[in-house]
């Protein structure tokens, strides 16, 4: 089975470089698309999250945090407490901060190879950014949908999240300290005298880590920014067209949806402006762009595999739950819908929006602390819970 999959890979890198040679245009206008996505879209929006992040872990900040999420991430989802952090900054910060996290608490042994592809599976995501500002305001021209988009997304994640807590043994028994933020500051100084560094150290450390993994991510971009293009020239992403749009008539959805998903089972952002540009219904829309949202395109589930390799963690289940999380969030509309009947009962926009382009803003901060916040407030909710049990 190795085998066939090798040589399978084998003769589509082949057929790759010969369209190449074939379709030189082509390549070169899909590596400059590619290119330009990097620069000005992820380069800046993403590259802070990295360095940051790493810093907070070489400080012994998570080992703080996974003693006050230990009450919920456990209960929850089977999952360490530090795990936590690589939720929140994986539901706020956008692909593939949640991957690249999860990489990092596997490095520092704070979760297994398991943990750590089931904590992958469900943590990277869309940021709000995309999900608040790109998608209803840039393409759809109504900003009331952002919340809506914003929700099924994310309750699609915490979906897989719960769902794949009972394919993981039963968790140890966990004792709530007595004193949980006494017991937090002394396992972050515990940390923190094993491995003392100084502070240029770890913050050369933290940058060189974040441009290797921004120019890694830039190369998956415009890879598949490349093969988009050769398709597209080759006519080859007609036949997917068709393939969709029969499978769209089972479903009861417009074919005329089919163009979108062909591309965005290569790329999410190109899939999703492709369904907004369509003369499908609006709800029809939503579902189409959700269910591409969850399955994120295969250039970021590249991406993702290729940052969890690193440390040996398997991206097969995070792969496999690509389909389902699109499935979900595609469902979550019309539920949603119905739970919130004025949502979808505002008139389009009289006058077309400008784009906006999504870029680094410090204000972005404060996701990733109200999404900590949160879990924070849950957690002390869980830990209450289990005192109160313990007294009865």
């Amino acid at each position: 089975m190795k085998r066939f999959s090798a040589l399978f890979f084998l003769l589509l890198v082949l057929l790759a470089a010969i369209m190449m040679l074939f379709y030189p245009q082509a390549a070169y206008e899909g590596a400059c698309r590619g290119l330009e996505t990097w620069t000005t879209h992820l380069l800046p929006s993403l590259l802070p999250f990295f360095i940051a992040a790493d810093l907070l872990l070489s400080m012994g900040f998570v080992r703080f945090l996974g003693v006050l999420l230990e009450p919920v991430m456990r209960p929850l989802f089977r999952l360490p407490g530090e795990a936590g952090f690589a939720v929140a900054l994986g539901f706020t910060s956008g692909f593939p901060m949640g991957a690249v996290l999860t990489a990092s608490l596997k490095e520092q042994k704070l979760c297994t190879a398991q943990e750590a592809a089931r904590l992958a599976a469900f943590t990277n995501n869309s940021s709000p950014l995309f999900l608040l500002i790109s998608v209803p305001i840039s393409m759809l021209h109504q900003p009331q949908l952002g919340a809506l988009l914003l929700a099924a997304h994310y309750l699609a994640n915490v979906t897989i999240g719960i769902l794949l807590r009972f394919t993981a043994p039963p968790s140890r028994q966990y004792i709530v300290p007595r004193h949980l933020l006494r017991s937090a500051f002394a396992q972050m100084q515990q940390y923190q005298a094993q491995h003392r560094q100084p502070l240029g150290a770890m913050l050369g450390q933290a940058v060189q880590k974040g441009i290797d993994s921004i120019v890694k991510i830039g190369g998956f971009v415009l890879l598949f920014s490349v093969l988009l293009s050769l398709l597209q020239a080759t006519g080859l992403l007609v036949l997917l067209q068709n393939l969709f749009a029969a499978v769209l008539g089972l479903f009861q959805l417009s074919p005329d949806l089919s163009a979108a998903l062909s591309a965005g089972l290569f790329e999410m952002t190109l899939g999703a402006q492709t369904a907004a540009e369509s003369q499908a219904f609006l709800l029809q829309k939503l579902m189409v762009i959700s269910f591409i949202l969850g399955w994120s395109g295969l250039s970021i589930q590249a991406q993702v595999s290729s940052i969890l390799a690193s440390q040996t963690i398997s991206a097969r289940l995070y792969c496999l739950c690509r389909p389902v999380q699109g499935f979900l969030s595609a469902l979550y509309i019309p539920l949603l819908t119905v739970l919130f009947p004025d949502i979808l009962s505002v008139d389009a926009l009289q006058q077309t929006i400008p784009a906006v382009t999504p870029v680094f803003d410090g204000s972005l901060l404060l996701f990733p602390l109200a999404a900590l916040a949160a879990l924070l407030v849950l957690s002390a909710c869980f830990r209450f819970c289990w005192r109160m049990k313990q007294q009865m």
